[in-house]
């Protein structure tokens, strides 16, 4: 039996930067509440963003945010900090790739040099964020670094930067345009598995969705694992499933099967 849910958003459930879902998914997660199934949005995104796309529904649902440094529902909440030193020096390094802005997050708050970057966040993702001369003043508290590059961040980072900081930190592809470093084992993964043990749900009884390399760590705590038909081949070869893409509202698809008994 299916008890409970966690559902990447970009890429997953709508397209990247936008705010707007389905709105029969709302009605398809009170009924799922209503038969004691948790839900959880799990994202790359910082809570503020993520509480928009839901908000009809945002009290029936729990907040994996930060990939997965920061968890919040109403009876447990967890910030996953990164050292200031450890931030500082990875700033400075990942400062000399062209063309690339750099981005801190706290829990629900970032800081940002750029105001480009910064009106994008605000206005599309709809981002609680402030606009600084310097991020390094503000390192306290920290829980994830992001590399932002119009183009594509994970071409522009070069390998061997990753190959380095991989092996102290957690380095992911946050979709087309973010790199996210987060304290090892700071993850989509590692933040399911604290409502799995808080509310004493095994992996059998999880479900999972995502299409990014950042969603691998949460879709292998679930046996129901699915990646939706846009995701990312290295997404589908973890998944156990493969759900319709997000243009076709796959997850809407498979949360119907769930509230009729079709998937168990």
């Amino acid at each position: 039996m299916i008890k409970l849910i966690a559902t990447d958003i970009d890429g997953t459930l709508l397209a990247d930067g936008t705010l707007k879902i389905n709105p029969e998914y709302y009605d398809v997660i009170k009924e799922l509440r209503n038969r004691g199934v948790r839900v959880i949005a799990a994202s790359g995104r910082q809570r503020s963003s993520i509480k928009k796309v839901f908000a009809p529904i945002v009290d029936e649902i729990s907040f994996i945010s930060e990939n997965g440094t920061a968890v919040y529902s109403k009876d447990y909440q967890f910030i996953n900090k990164i050292p200031e030193d450890v931030a500082r020096a990875y700033i400075r390094e990942a400062r000399m790739f062209p063309g690339c802005e750099i981005t801190i997050n706290k829990d629900n708050m970032a800081y940002f040099e750029n105001v480009g970057l910064y009106r994008y966040m605000i206005d599309d993702y709809g981002y609680r964020g402030e606009l600084v001369d310097n991020i390094e003043d503000y390192l306290d508290d920290v829980c994830k670094i992001s590399i932002f590059h119009h183009n594509c961040a994970e071409k522009m980072v070069s390998q061997e930067f990753v190959d380095k900081w991989s092996k102290t930190m957690n380095i992911a592809v946050s979709g087309k345009f973010w790199l996210d470093c987060t304290n090892q084992g700071g993850n989509k993964g590692s933040a399911l598995q604290h409502f799995q043990e808080a509310y004493k749900i095994s992996p059998d009884e999880t479900l999972a969705f995502g299409d990014n390399i950042n969603d691998i760590e949460m879709l292998k705590r679930a046996s129901h694992s699915f990646a939706v038909e846009n995701a990312r081949e290295e997404v589908k070869e973890v998944a156990n499933f493969i759900a319709p893409s997000y243009k076709e509202d796959g997850v809407l698809q498979v949360l119907k099967a769930v509230l009729r008994g079709e998937l168990a």
